[in-house]
């Protein structure tokens, strides 16, 4: 009798250790499986995708005009052609400036009874174009451009119309402008303290351009020696 009780024992005891095995054992795959599937989730939430594009970011939103565009080509050397004058229209060139401390501010008022639109080109010292705008200009109406942002409270004679922001950044050599009929413009350099924004009410040093409409004297005028 004593001997029968032993096997029941044993027997009992032989149950409840399996039992104890096959839970123990999903358990531990369990847990061995958290730490995997946690560092399968993460860079979802703090790493994005290696192939997604970064949003990006202005020279003036930079605070600075001496980042290059980026639309600039690294591996272009050969200069591309200029615009191809446009019949019964003036093409006109001149040098921008718009660096830490100077912007370019250009004024087109149009003198026609029908509005048009004047293409605005910037290129690189080598000729690649890398600034392009085109300009809508309503009929017998004025517009102002700044190659920088104008500050938040402007005077009223440069907030109505809000002028049109050209960035050219420090990478911009030369531009041009295609005038339509009864197009007119004029613009100067000025010198800013360096923080990226026009403030109209400080003296700002202005110094007018020059418009050429020979790309090849550009850069070298004729010399007048006669008076």
């Amino acid at each position: 009798m004593k001997k029968k009780g032993l096997i029941l024992i044993g027997l009992i005891l032989g149950i409840l250790l399996t039992l104890t095995l096959l839970w123990i054992a999903p358990v531990q795959n369990l847990l061995a499986d958290f730490p995997n599937s946690s560092a399968n989730q993460a860079p979802t939430t703090a790493n994005p995708a290696t192939d997604s594009t970064p949003t990006p970011f202005s020279p003036s939103l930079m605070q600075s005009d001496e980042q290059p565009p980026a639309n600039v080509p690294d591996n272009v050397q050969a200069p591309q052609a200029l615009p191809t004058p446009v019949p019964g229209e003036t093409q006109l060139f001149f040098v921008p400036t718009d660096n830490d401390a100077t912007a370019t501010v250009l004024y087109l008022y149009n003198t026609d009874t029908v509005a048009h639109t004047v293409p605005l080109r910037g290129f690189s010292y080598n000729g690649v174009l890398v600034y392009s705008l085109n300009i809508n200009v309503a009929a017998t109406s004025f517009i102002r451009l700044s190659s920088d942002s104008i500050v938040a409270a402007p005077p009223p004679s440069w907030a109505t119309p809000a002028p049109i922001i050209t960035n050219f950044t420090d990478f911009t050599y030369y531009a041009s402008l295609s005038l339509p009929k009864g197009v007119k413009v004029e613009g100067y350099v000025l010198f800013n303290p360096g923080t990226g924004t026009v403030d109209p009410r400080k003296d700002q040093g202005a110094i007018p351009l020059r418009f050429s409409t020979d790309p090849a004297t550009l850069f070298l005028p004729s010399v007048q020696d006669t008076p």
